[in-house]
């Protein structure tokens, strides 16, 4: 459990702050987001409900990061493939490549590249190298680069050039057309945020009303609270399910 959230958080680009530092915030905030709805619409029950759809909203901002980041990532492989290209035909070694050319590598993967100069300089053989540099990725791009990288050691470095040539100029191609779809997508999933959560800004304004308050704390305006509730987030989710585009899948990994 939490490995697999470490593993959202290093996709969201959080990797920076220690796991339990970033979850000890996370509750201190809900409960003090919580208390402060409280305060100001005197109702526990618009109070949770209120946060659940904050934090529905904030997870699906997280995803969000966490496919922008991505993206961002596959955008600047090309210029990591085209950087090693030029190091190794001046007559740098593969390792020396790895290491010289990580400024041209993806920003948000930086981390990886600390740890892969790590792991040359210790003396780690390359195939080891390359196989901690896939494990920690955990890219189909990586994995595609680091089997071609392996493959063409093993062979002596035939065919590693123009490999990586064509490797850059597909990567390019394949992330102008996902590039296209993800900003025609966002404005479909901008647009069902602002429809599906613009109901629960409303009722937190007329919450401070004593009133609505009132209505909403009888057993009757709980019941409407969690039908409201479930049909909101059933609706969101259903045009994140409609709305799915297919990933790019690991296929040269060990399952």
């Amino acid at each position: 459990m939490m490995a697999n959230v470490q593993t959202f958080l290093n996709r969201a680009g959080i990797n920076t702050v220690p796991l339990k530092l970033v979850l000890f915030l996370f509750l201190a905030t809900s409960l003090l987001v919580i208390f402060a709805i409280q305060q100001l619409t005197s109702s526990w029950a618009i109070a949770f409900s209120c946060y659940v759809c904050l934090f529905a909203q904030l997870l699906d901002s997280l995803q969000n990061r966490a496919a922008k980041h991505t993206l961002q990532q596959q955008l600047q492989w090309p210029n990591y493939l085209d950087a090693i290209h030029s190091a190794i035909w001046a007559g740098a070694t593969v390792q020396q490549a790895l290491v010289d050319c990580s400024p041209h590598a993806p920003k948000t993967a930086s981390w990886a590249f600390v740890e892969l100069e790590k792991d040359i300089g210790s003396g780690l053989d390359l195939d080891a190298t390359l196989l901690n540099l896939k494990s920690r990725l955990a890219s189909p791009i990586a994995d595609r680069f680091v089997e071609i990288t392996r493959l063409a050691h093993g062979l002596g470095g035939q065919g590693f050039l123009p490999g990586l040539k064509a490797q850059a100029s597909q990567l390019r191609a394949e992330n102008a057309n996902w590039e296209e779809i993800n900003v025609k997508q966002s404005w479909v999933i901008s647009s069902a945020r602002l429809a599906v959560f613009a109901p629960w800004l409303i009722l937190l304004l007329l919450g401070t009303r004593s009133e609505t308050s009132a209505a909403f704390n009888t057993e009757i305006g709980l019941l409407i609270l969690l039908i409201g509730l479930g049909a909101s987030l059933f609706a969101f989710r259903l045009v994140r399910l409609l709305a799915k585009l297919p990933e790019r899948r690991r296929i040269l990994v060990e399952t």
